[in-house]
């Protein structure tokens, strides 16, 4: 009969298995989805390799700068309290200590005021690294008492929000303070944590007579210990 196929003219059925002939068919759909997965395993590689670089460059920081971040060599802190004699006792047999309270407080100039992050120092501050101020001035001098005036070091951004330049005054707990510079670099200060207002460094003798160390005051005294031949290498 005309039209009809002859059995040789038949396209000849697949000898292959139906589950074979699937798994083909899944895979020739599939390769699009399996670039993908190949593209997110390569990119979570890139990503480990990353964060393994970073911290083994934040570590090689830390091990560079960690004297100097800190403060000193360890870093002991007290909340609310300064070290009793016994305490202290301790800390002087092994090397040399400098002492920092930290607390918060409300300066005044005129009709504005602001929270600060105050920094009371001992004479040996800094312990490690430099503090940077302008004008360059010694420490001791700069946070001196003149004529019944404390000094004081204050974050640039404290006389803005202030409106106050070096050499003018605030007042902490109803006592005047004469800005004599301001802080252009602090070594310690990440390890201040968290501040909530702009830096201003006095002396401890300047912050005692404020008035502002009291039983109920929040307060912070870290005591930082610089051991004899010591390296940030050996720690």
């Amino acid at each position: 009969m005309h039209g009809t196929l002859s059995r040789q003219d038949r396209t000849p059925p697949s000898r292959l298995p139906l589950t074979l002939r699937l798994a083909l068919r899944e895979l020739r759909g599939g390769l699009g989805g399996f670039a993908v997965f190949l593209a997110c395993i390569a990119l979570g590689v890139a990503a480990i390799a990353g964060v393994a670089s970073i911290s083994r460059s934040l570590s090689d920081g830390l091990g560079r700068e960690g004297k100097r971040i800190l403060g000193g060599d360890l870093s002991y802190s007290l909340i609310n309290r300064e070290a009793t004699e016994p305490e202290r006792a301790a800390l002087d047999a092994q090397g040399r200590v400098d002492v920092v309270a930290s607390l918060r407080a409300m300066a005044v100039a005129g009709e504005g005021a602001a929270l600060v992050e105050l920094k009371a120092v001992d004479s040996g501050y800094p312990s490690a690294g430099e503090l940077v101020t302008e004008p360059q001035a010694p420490l001791a001098g700069l946070l001196a008492e003149r004529d019944g005036i404390d000094g004081a070091l204050a974050d640039p951004a404290l006389l803005t929000r202030l409106d106050l330049k070096v050499g003018d005054r605030l007042t902490l707990a109803g006592r005047p303070f004469a800005i004599r510079a301001t802080i252009v670099s602090e070594p310690d200060k990440i390890a201040g944590g968290i501040g909530f207002g702009p830096r201003l460094i006095m002396s401890q003798d300047a912050l005692r007579r404020t008035g502002l160390v009291q039983p109920g005051s929040l307060n912070r005294w870290s005591y930082r210990l610089i051991l004899p031949g010591a390296d940030d290498a050996g720690l």
